[in-house]
């Protein structure tokens, strides 16, 4: 007996731009006639929109709640793919442009605080010794914005260190490198001459501590318990490179750091790392990429370069 059942139209053919913008600026603010604005429509013509689209999809997408719009289910997937999808359409525009242009492709990096002092321009230089023709745009913010951002294809790939309560579970990772963690001062600290020094005299310094929840403020934690012992003065507690670096040289105070990045900072002559037994790592920089999309060209030379990086 033939099935009464209407074959299913591709989703392709019943969506229109203009409702993949509105969708997507629903995704960046909190009422419609926000996103209409930003999306350069009325609020009728947005209404207007959300329910042909409803109709030709044949589900709720939205239920009104007091007087704001919420998306069902459907409606949040919807608004996700949205978003997906027209970050890959500005990453094809960007690429075409970028070969009529004369280059062989673009790039879009993640790159969370720490990795940008040493992996990030490390890798950068050797793609520009190899590949001048890729053009490189780098984001660098906190690790679940960018995650976020990987998710919906606005960036390619990420850089830095995750921590243990991120779901990493549509994500492929890979470890570049695991620095110690060493203790800094300012330059002109009185411990700053000291050929020699162990923990517990750190521990009578005011410190800088690191932003609770990160992996460094577990590694130190750690060493804390380890020793028994914790400093008496922590008035400050950032994750901030620049803002720490700035503070200690106008303070006599004491932090942690990965060690490739005070290296990067001593060699500048903006703090002193202390000669004090190093921390073991509290967790590998990596290289993330969102599992079931596929790599450009430019992207996967990137990768090879920030491997590389990692090695050096």
């Amino acid at each position: 007996m033939p099935s009464s059942k209407m074959p299913r139209k591709p989703l392709i053919s019943r969506l229109r731009l203009s409702q993949l913008e509105l969708l997507a600026a629903m995704d960046r603010t909190d009422t419609l006639s926000a996103a209409a604005r930003e999306a350069n429509l009325t609020q009728p013509a947005a209404s207007r929109l959300l329910r042909e689209l409803a109709s030709n999809l044949r589900v709720v997408l939205f239920e009104r709640v007091g007087r704001t719009l919420q998306p069902t289910a459907a409606g949040r997937a919807l608004i996700r793919r949205a978003v997906g999808l027209l970050a890959e359409l500005d990453r094809t525009q960007d690429e075409v442009e970028a070969i009529h242009g004369g280059l062989i492709g673009t790039v879009r990096l993640g790159a969370g605080v720490s990795s940008c002092y040493v992996v990030v321009p490390t890798a950068l230089k050797l793609l520009m010794e190899q590949s001048s023709e890729i053009a490189v745009s780098i984001r660098e913010g906190a690790m679940d914005e960018l995650l976020g951002r990987l998710r919906t294809g606005q960036i390619d790939l990420v850089v830095g260190r995750f921590g243990r309560e991120q779901d990493l579970s549509d994500i492929q990772t890979e470890d570049l490198y695991r620095p110690n963690v060493v203790a800094v001062c300012g330059v002109k600290h009185p411990l700053a001459s000291r050929r020699s020094l162990d923990w517990d005299q750190l521990y009578e310094q005011p410190w800088i501590f690191p932003e609770a929840g990160t992996a460094m403020r577990s590694a130190i934690e750690s060493q804390f318990r380890k020793n028994r012992r914790r400093p008496t003065k922590a008035l400050v507690e950032s994750s901030s490179i620049q803002a720490n670096v700035a503070l200690l040289n106008s303070s006599r105070l004491v932090w942690v750091l990965s060690s490739d990045v005070a290296t990067y900072f001593a060699r500048l002559g903006a703090l002193h790392v202390l000669k004090v037994e190093q921390l073991p790592a509290p967790g590998a920089f990596v290289l993330a990429r969102l599992s079931d999309r596929r790599l450009s060209p430019a992207a996967a030379k990137l990768a090879d370069c920030l491997r590389s990086a990692g090695r050096l």
